[in-house]
């Protein structure tokens, strides 16, 4: 039977079915995951109903009223949330047949009772799954770096701390013996939204009001952003001016063009 693997993110869905024949020791799995944004959207200038990837056939992305399942983190509308997954399991997506499939999804740390009980109902009476297991992300994360770097300390001795940065907020989770230390995790309560929402505010202060293009700001973030090796190198540097600045980025506006990316270019890549 096959097994699903669903990353229910609060801002992007991640699904992949897992290979049949799986080699435990390979670092890269023979799956291509599908990306759905884990929401869905009415046009106030179409009259339209969108559902995760159909977002994407929206014509005025600043337009649309987007309705998110998540709050703070945690699923509270799972009205929505059932629109998203019956995308995901379409034909068209993944063609997931639920009654015979298995499920390994995740769910974020700290869910109380309520949550763990609301998606099992979920799972079993909504959507009809075979089997199912819920793991919270950074375990998930954990064994994938085992298998990336197996000399590493933490896939040596199991003892570490993982970052794990999600859309509503951040877990700071330490590990010893290859088990989390619930007792010792710390949530900080900023994530990729937070993000979103300060480049748009910075936008709209220094340039033109854009609090209305989640979607395209959104993008932009995702496209310019890197991860820093060095932060108090890189702080520094960004306070450069002109071309003296080596983290500057220009990024090229969407044009409405039909043969342009309807997001925009990054002109200057990392």
């Amino acid at each position: 039977m096959p097994t699903l693997v669903v990353d229910n993110g609060a801002g992007v869905l991640k699904a992949s079915f897992v290979p049949q024949k799986l080699d435990h020791q390979a670092k890269l799995l023979d799956a291509t995951p599908v990306h759905l944004p884990n929401c869905t959207a009415k046009s106030r200038a179409e009259k339209k109903f969108f559902v995760a990837d159909g977002l994407d056939t929206a014509v005025d992305l600043s337009a649309l009223y987007i309705r998110r399942a998540h709050d703070s983190g945690y699923i509270v509308d799972w009205g929505a949330e059932l629109d998203v997954w019956q995308r995901m399991c379409h034909a068209d997506v993944l063609g997931v047949k639920p009654s015979e499939t298995n499920l390994l999804v995740t769910e974020p740390l700290f869910s109380c009772s309520e949550l763990k009980d609301n998606l099992a109902e979920f799972v079993f009476e909504e959507m009809g799954f075979h089997k199912y297991c819920a793991v919270p992300p950074p375990l998930l994360a954990y064994v994938d770096h085992k298998a990336w770097d197996p000399e590493s300390v933490l896939s040596r001795t199991g003892c570490g701390i993982l970052f794990d940065s999600g859309f509503s907020f951040s877990h700071v989770v330490p590990f010893y013996e290859g088990k989390i230390v619930y007792r010792a995790c710390k949530r900080i309560d900023l994530g990729g939204k937070a993000l979103t929402n300060l480049l748009k505010e910075n936008l709209s202060t220094r340039q033109w009001n854009v609090m209305e293009e989640s979607v395209l700001i959104n993008a932009i973030k995702e496209r310019s952003s890197f991860v820093s090796q060095d932060l108090r190198e890189d702080l520094l540097a960004s306070r450069r001016r002109g071309r003296a600045n080596p983290i500057r980025r220009r990024y090229a506006l969407p044009t409405g063009l039909p043969d342009e990316d309807r997001l925009g270019t990054l002109l200057d890549e990392p």
